[in-house]
C-alpha cells in the first residue's frame, strides 16, 4: 500500500518513465540490449513504440508559441515568496519565518516578492510577469503523490492517471515528432506523456551515443544511418533496429551542440541553460519541462528557501542570458507546484504541506500583473488550511489556450475559463521595422549619474533604471529615432557588464559595456528611446555606478548622414602625427584638426573617431568636445595605469575645424583614428535593429581567433542587414578569454589593414567596444588578432545605408 506520506523524491520517481525506457532521448540500456544480442522476443515490447516516432521535428513557426515549465518539488511556501507584507495576520501566523516587511519588493501596496528575487521584480516592472495569487483545486490532498498525480494529470476526477495535460495536448498536434516536448532530466514526468504520443527527456549532463563529434564517431554514425536507406532483406525487425539507430544518431547528433559549451553550476541554474540552448537549437520543441527539489520545508525554511529563490532568480536571469532574442518573442515560463505551505508556522522553523499558491507566468507577450487574490488568512487555527481562489485548470487553461494555439477543453476535460494573460500572439523571429535617422551632433551634456541625485546608489546585480534621454541634454522632445550617448561604468565590485535597450521593451542579451574590477570604462552606445522617451540600463552581477553623457540624436528629418571612411590617422602622439609630440599632460587640452584631414571634407558636422589612450601614468579620462566651446563635465575616454583603451567617439567639429581633446589627471599619449564623418552632402541613414549575433566563437564549430588570423564576417543580408544598399554597419564587438594581451582591428574588406586598434584586450580579460565599420564590396567587414588566441562576439546594431 502506498505511504500516504511519500517523499517528493519518490513521488516524482513514480511519475517519471526511466531513463532506460526507449522512448527515452538517449535509450542506452535500449542500444546496449541491441549490443549484446538480444533476441527479438524480448525486443518485442521495445521496438514497436520507439519505431513509431519520427525522430527529428521540423522547425518552430514564428506563430508558435513556446512554454518552458519550472516545477517547485516539494511544495513552496507562497506565502514567503509573493508576501502580504501589510497583512498582520500573515506575521502572526509565518511568526520568525515571515519575510520582514522593510526587505520586501513590493509589488503593489498589499504585497510584494520575496528579497532574494530583484531579477524577477525587474522584469516583473518591465511589464513581463503575470503572478497569479491563490491556486489550488478543489478537495485538495496533501499528500505530495496524490497532490502531484492531479497536478500531472491536469484533472480532478479521481482516476488514476495514465496520461497528462502536456501529452495529451501532443496527442492533439498535427504531426508526432518526438522533439515537441522534452524534460530536462533523467526521465519522462507524467505531464509529457499522452496516450499516443509523448515527449523526450534530455539529460542535463549531455547525450551518449550519437552525440560523439571525433571523426571516428562520425564515420561509425554514417555508417549505421546507411543500414535504414533501403530494406537488407533480413526482416521487418532488422529494418526497424536499423531506423531506430537512425533516429538515436539523428537526435545525439541535433541535441549534442547544446552540450559543447561548459554549463554552469547549480540545480536549476543549468537547467534553465540547457532549456534555452534547446531552444536556440530550433529543433522543433514546443515545451521545455524543468524542476528543482528541496521545497518541503519543514524545518530550517528561512535558509532553505533563501538558496531555492536565489536558485529561481539565477535560473531566469540564465535562462534569458542565454536564449537567443528572436525567439524572446515566442517563450512564456509557467511556474507549478503542488500545492503550497500552511499559514501558521511549526516549531522547526518550517511550515507543514498546504493548499493554495501562488505562481508565475513570464513572457515578453505577458500582461503583467497581479491576478487571482491572495488567500486570507482570516480567522485561520494552527491546522486551517487556506482556501484558494484560482483552480489550476485555469491557469492550464489560459496558458493553452492564450499562448499554445487552443485545446484546453478537451486537454483538460471541461472549459475553466481564460484569465487573459497574454497581450499579443507569439512572435518569433519577425523584424521589427524602425525609422531610419538623420543625425544632429551636440556638445556632451550629462544625463545620468548613480553617484548624485536622485540615486546615490550604484546598480546591484540584476537592478535595472530607466534614464530619460528625450527632451534634456539638448535633445528635443520628439522626432527622435534614436540618441548617441557615451555610457560609463566605475567601481565594479566583479567583472560586469551593462545591458542597454528601449525601456519598455525586451532587455538584449549583450554586453554592451564591459564592467571591469574598480576601474571606469566608457563606451559609445547608440539606441532607441523606449517608453517615455526612456532608455533601460541593467547590471550583470556585483555592483557599479553608472554614468550617461549624451554627444548626439537621429531624428527623423533631415540633418546630416554618415559618409564611412578607411581607417585614416589624424593623431598619435607618440611620434607628432597631428601636430603634437608628447603625452597629454594633467588637466590640459589639445586641438585637433579633424576637417580637411584623413578623408574629411570641410563641410562635415560631425567626426567618428577610435580615440585611444595608451599608457596614461594614473587613472582618468579623456573628454573630446567642440573646439572654442566651453568644456562640459563629461567624459569620452576613461583609462587605468599602463593601459592601452580605445573608445569610438562621435565628437562635434568646432572652431578651426577642430575637436578639442581635454585629459584630466596625469599623462598619457593619445592615438586618433578617423573612421566616418557626418555631413548634410552625405548619404548613410541610420536604421537601428534588434542586436543580433554575427559572430561568435565560442561554440565548438566556430574555432576562435589565433594569433596574425584575420577572417572575414559576412554582414550584409545578416541579423536585419540588408543584402545591398549598405554604406556601413554599426556592430558591438566583445573580446572573450584573450589567452595574451593583444589588440583586435576592424576594417573593410578589400583594403589594406590599417595601423588601428578596435579593442585592446589584456590577457584573461574581457572588454568591449562599439564600431562603425564600412562595408565592403562583397557586403564583409574583416577581424583581426594581433597576438595569442582570443573569442569574439559580434553583435550587430544597425546599418547605414549607401
Amino acid at each position: 500500500m502506498l505511504d500516504p506520506d511519500i517523499s517528493t523524491r519518490d513521488a516524482i520517481r513514480l511519475f517519471t518513465v526511466a531513463d532506460a525506457d526507449p522512448q527515452g532521448m538517449d535509450r542506452r540500456r535500449f542500444l546496449q540490449l541491441v549490443g549484446m544480442g538480444v533476441g527479438a522476443a524480448a525486443l518485442a515490447d521495445l521496438v514497436p513504440g520507439a519505431v513509431r516516432h519520427t525522430f527529428a521535428a521540423g522547425p518552430v513557426l514564428p506563430s508558435d508559441g513556446i512554454l518552458v515549465l519550472v516545477g517547485f518539488f516539494g511544495g513552496i511556501d507562497g506565502l514567503n515568496t509573493v508576501v502580504p507584507y501589510t497583512d498582520g495576520n500573515y506575521y502572526t501566523q509565518h511568526g520568525s519565518i515571515a519575510i520582514p516587511a522593510g526587505s520586501v519588493l513590493a509589488l503593489d501596496a498589499q504585497v510584494g516578492l520575496n528579497p532574494n528575487l530583484p531579477y524577477l521584480k525587474s522584469l516583473y516592472d518591465r511589464g513581463q510577469v503575470a503572478v497569479i495569487q491563490g491556486v489550488g483545486y478543489p478537495n485538495p490532498d496533501l499528500s505530495h503523490f496524490s497532490s502531484m498525480a492531479t497536478w500531472m494529470y491536469g484533472k480532478n476526477d479521481n482516476a488514476m492517471p495514465a496520461t497528462g495535460w502536456i501529452g495529451r495536448w501532443l496527442d492533439g498536434l498535427s504531426s508526432n515528432d518526438l522533439l515537441r516536448a522534452v524534460s530536462v532530466g533523467q526521465g519522462l514526468p507524467l505531464h509529457l506523456i499522452g496516450a499516443n504520443r509523448r515527449g523526450t527527456a534530455v539529460p542535463d549532463w549531455g547525450v551518449g551515443f550519437g552525440g560523439g563529434t571525433d571523426q571516428h564517431d562520425l564515420w561509425m554514425y554514417n555508417a549505421m544511418r546507411e543500414f535504414s536507406l533501403v530494406g537488407a532483406g533480413r526482416g521487418a525487425w532488422h529494418d526497424a533496429l536499423a531506423t531506430t539507430m537512425k533516429g538515436v544518431i539523428d537526435v545525439g547528433q541535433q541535441i549534442a551542440p547544446v552540450f559543447v559549451d561548459p554549463l554552469p553550476d547549480g540545480d536549476l541554474v543549468k537547467k534553465m541553460a540547457v532549456a534555452a540552448r534547446l531552444i536556440n537549437a530550433n529543433l522543433g520543441l514546443r515545451v521545455v519541462d524543468t524542476g528543482y527539489d528541496g521545497f518541503d520545508t519543514h524545518g530550517d525554511e528561512p535558509t532553505r528557501l533563501t538558496d531555492l529563490l536565489t536558485q529561481l532568480d539565477n535560473g531566469l536571469k540564465m535562462f534569458f542570458a542565454t536564449l537567443d532574442p528572436k525567439y524572446r518573442g515566442q517563450v512564456t515560463i509557467m511556474t507549478y507546484s503542488e500545492f503550497g505551505r500552511t499559514s501558521w508556522s511549526n516549531d522547526s522553523s518550517g511550515t507543514d504541506h498546504g493548499t493554495a499558491n501562488n505562481h508565475f507566468v513570464i513572457g515578453n507577450a505577458v500582461k503583467g500583473g497581479l491576478y487571482g487574490a491572495q488567500p486570507s488568512l482570516a480567522g485561520l487555527d494552527r491546522w486551517d488550511r487556506m482556501g484558494f481562489n484560482v483552480d489550476f485548470r485555469t491557469m492550464y487553461a489560459s496558458v493553452l489556450d492564450g499562448w499554445m494555439g487552443g485545446g484546453a477543453s478537451t486537454v483538460l476535460g471541461g472549459a475553466f475559463g481564460n484569465l487573459g494573460l497574454f497581450g499579443k500572439a507569439p512572435a518569433g523571429s519577425v523584424p521589427i521595422l524602425r525609422a531610419p535617422g538623420d543625425f544632429v551632433g551636440i556638445a556632451p551634456a550629462r544625463l545620468y549619474d548613480s553617484r548624485s541625485a536622485p540615486r546615490f546608489a550604484p546598480l546591484g546585480p540584476g537592478a535595472a533604471v530607466n534614464v530619460t534621454v528625450v527632451g534634456v541634454g539638448g535633445v528635443p522632445a520628439s522626432g527622435v529615432t534614436a540618441v548617441a550617448l557615451n555610457v560609463t561604468c566605475a567601481d565594479g565590485s566583479t567583472p560586469s557588464s551593462f545591458a542597454v535597450w528601449p525601456a519598455g521593451g525586451l532587455q538584449p542579451q549583450i554586453a554592451n559595456v564591459t564592467v571591469p574590477v574598480y576601474t571606469a570604462s566608457a563606451t559609445l552606445v547608440v539606441v532607441e528611446p523606449g517608453i517615455a522617451g526612456q532608455i533601460s540600463v541593467a547590471n550583470l552581477a556585483g555592483s557599479a555606478n553608472l554614468v550617461i553623457d549624451v554627444v548626439g540624436y537621429f531624428r527623423s528629418s533631415a540633418a546630416n548622414r554618415l559618409t564611412p571612411v578607411n581607417p585614416a590617422r589624424l593623431m598619435d602622439s607618440r611620434i607628432g602625427v597631428g601636430g603634437r609630440r608628447g603625452p597629454l599632460l594633467t588637466n590640459s587640452v589639445f586641438n585637433l584638426k579633424v576637417r580637411g584631414v584623413g578623408g574629411v571634407p570641410l563641410n562635415a558636422d560631425s567626426v567618428v573617431l577610435n580615440v585611444t589612450a595608451v599608457t596614461p601614468t594614473s587613472p582618468g579620462y579623456l573628454t573630446l568636445f567642440p573646439a572654442g566651446t566651453v568644456k562640459q563635465t563629461t567624459s569620452s575616454l576613461n583609462f587605468a595605469p599602463g593601459t592601452i583603451v580605445p573608445n569610438l567617439v562621435i565628437a562635434k567639429v568646432g572652431a578651426r575645424n577642430s575637436v578639442s581633446i581635454y585629459n584630466f589627471k596625469g599623462n598619457t599619449h593619445v592615438v586618433v583614428d578617423v573612421v566616418g564623418y557626418f555631413a548634410a552632402s552625405a548619404s548613410g541613414r541610420y536604421t537601428p535593429l534588434e542586436p543580433g549575433t554575427l559572430l561568435d566563437t565560442r561554440p565548438f564549430t566556430v574555432p576562435p581567433l589565433g594569433q596574425a588570423v584575420a577572417v572575414a564576417l559576412q554582414v550584409c543580408g545578416a541579423g536585419g542587414v540588408p543584402a545591398a544598399g549598405v554604406a556601413a554597419v554599426a556592430i558591438n564587438i566583445s573580446a572573450r578569454n584573450p589567452s595574451r594581451d593583444s589588440y583586435i582591428t576592424v576594417w573593410p574588406s578589400g583594403t589594406a589593414k590599417p595601423t588601428a586598434s578596435n579593442l585592446n584586450p589584456k590577457a584573461g580579460n574581457s572588454c568591449s567596444n562599439v564600431a562603425f565599420v564600412k562595408v565592403g564590396a562583397d557586403g564583409r567587414v574583416m577581424l583581426y588578432n594581433n597576438s595569442g588566441s582570443v573569442d569574439v562576439v559580434v553583435d550587430v546594431l544597425g546599418w547605414f545605408s549607401a
